[in-house]
C-alpha cells in the first residue's frame, strides 16, 4: 500500500493527513489533470481571449503552468510560468481537489444572485472521469447562501489559494518560463477610433485578410496560429507593447488579442474548448 501525505497549507490551520488512495489519471505531457480558470460577465473581446488561459493548468507527466505577469517584455502576450511536479504531489492535490467537493458526481456550490459576475471553473480529470466544475462568483460576498454552501465554497477557495502559490505545493520545482509551441491570434477588427496606445507593426501578411473567420469572441473576427519563426516575428514586433495597442497592417489599425497555446492545444478551435 501507497501512503500520500496530502499538502500542508500555509498560513492556516488546515492540518496534513493521509491517504491510501491512489487516483488514477492521464500520463501525457498533452493531457491536462488539474485546470482552474476564470472568467465571464460583460468584457471586451480582447479580455475574453485572455480570460480561456488557465490561471493554473497541470499535466499527467506532471507540468505545472501558471500565469504571471511581467516576466517578459512583450505585455501583449500572457507569459506562464512552467514547473515541474512530482507523481506523489500530484496524488496529493488530487486529494486535496476531493477533500474541497471537486470530484463529487453532481457538486452544489450555489447559485449567488450576482449580476456580472466572474465566475470559477475547475477540472480535474481523474479515475476516468472529466469532473468540470463551475463555481458561480467565487470569492464574491454573499448574502442568499445557506452555511454548509458557504463552507463547501471557502473550502474551493482555499484549494485554488493553493494551486496558485506554487511556494506552498511540497515538490514543486524550480520556476521557468513556458515556451508555447504555437500562439493564437485573433484579428478583432478595426482599432478603435479613441485608442491613443502606440501602434505595433504587424510583420506577416495583411492582418485584414488572414485567419480563419469566426464569430468569437466578436462577430467577424478571425484567427491564426503562429509557430516557428513567425512567433518570433510576431514577439520581436510586439516588444514594449500592451494587450491593447492596436496594430498596423495594410492601410489600417487593427485590434488583436494573443494567447499562447498549452499543451493539449494546436489549433484556435482548441481555444476554449
Amino acid at each position: 500500500m501507497v501512503v500520500i501525505a496530502s499538502c500542508t497549507h500555509a498560513g492556516n490551520d488546515h492540518p496534513a493527513t493521509t491517504t491510501s488512495r491512489q487516483f488514477t489519471h492521464p500520463g501525457g505531457a498533452d493531457e491536462v489533470v488539474i485546470e482552474v480558470s476564470r472568467g465571464g460577465g460583460l468584457v471586451l473581446p480582447v479580455v475574453r481571449v485572455g480570460d480561456t488561459l488557465p490561471r493554473v493548468w497541470i499535466s499527467g507527466d506532471g507540468h505545472y503552468l501558471r500565469q504571471v505577469a511581467g516576466a517578459t517584455d512583450n505585455p501583449a502576450l500572457v507569459t506562464l510560468e512552467d514547473r515541474r511536479i512530482p507523481e506523489a504531489t500530484l496524488q496529493n492535490l488530487l486529494t486535496e481537489a476531493n477533500n474541497a467537493g471537486l470530484l463529487a458526481d453532481s457538486p452544489d456550490f450555489g447559485a449567488p444572485k450576482i449580476f456580472d459576475a466572474v465566475n470559477t471553473r475547475i477540472l480535474a480529470v481523474t479515475d476516468g472521469k472529466r469532473h468540470n466544475v463551475l463555481v458561480r462568483a467565487l470569492g464574491y460576498p454573499v448574502s442568499d447562501l445557506d452555511a454548509a454552501t458557504v463552507a463547501a465554497r471557502e473550502r474551493v477557495s482555499r484549494f485554488i489559494d493553493l494551486l496558485e502559490h506554487p511556494e506552498r505545493i511540497a515538490g514543486a520545482g524550480a520556476p521557468h518560463t513556458y515556451t508555447p509551441a504555437g500562439v493564437s491570434v485573433w484579428v478583432l477588427g478595426p482599432a478603435p477610433a479613441s485608442t491613443s496606445a502606440p501602434a505595433a507593426t504587424w510583420p506577416l501578411g495583411d492582418l485584414a485578410t488572414v485567419g480563419t473567420p469566426t464569430d468569437w469572441p466578436a462577430p467577424s473576427a478571425r484567427c491564426l496560429v503562429v509557430a516557428g519563426d513567425d512567433l518570433r516575428a510576431v514577439d520581436a514586433s510586439a516588444a514594449g507593447t500592451s494587450r491593447s495597442a492596436p496594430w498596423h497592417s495594410g492601410n489600417g489599425l487593427w485590434q488583436i488579442a494573443m494567447r499562447p497555446l498549452l499543451p493539449d492545444e494546436h489549433t484556435c478551435a482548441d481555444v476554449g474548448k
